[in-house]
């Protein structure tokens, strides 16, 4: 049966290799795999993150989008923890 994986290699320090092999042996499993796990949730991540950046700067660039002044937040900000603080600005 033919494999449809990729290979690549990685050069790692002796300490990361050392620490994926502890990895590795805790749960019973390959390095091979503890590396791919680790590459999934790199990527997920990433992805992740690049949807919510897009989706932010999406929302940022449309016509509704409300932004406060530096006063307005640093007047918030500078209420924190005292008697008379402040409650957040609020979108209008």
């Amino acid at each position: 049966m033919a494999s449809n994986t990729g290979r690549m290699s990685v050069a790692v320090s002796p300490e990361k290799q050392a620490r994926l092999d502890a990895i590795a042996a805790a749960m019973s499993r390959s390095r091979s795999w503890v590396v791919n796990e680790a590459i999934n949730q790199y990527l997920d991540l990433q992805e992740w993150q690049e949807r919510e950046i897009e989706a932010a700067l999406k929302k940022a660039n449309s016509a509704d989008a409300v932004f406060h002044t530096n006063e307005e937040v640093t007047e918030w900000l500078s209420s924190w923890g005292s008697e008379s603080e402040l409650s957040p600005p609020t979108c209008k």
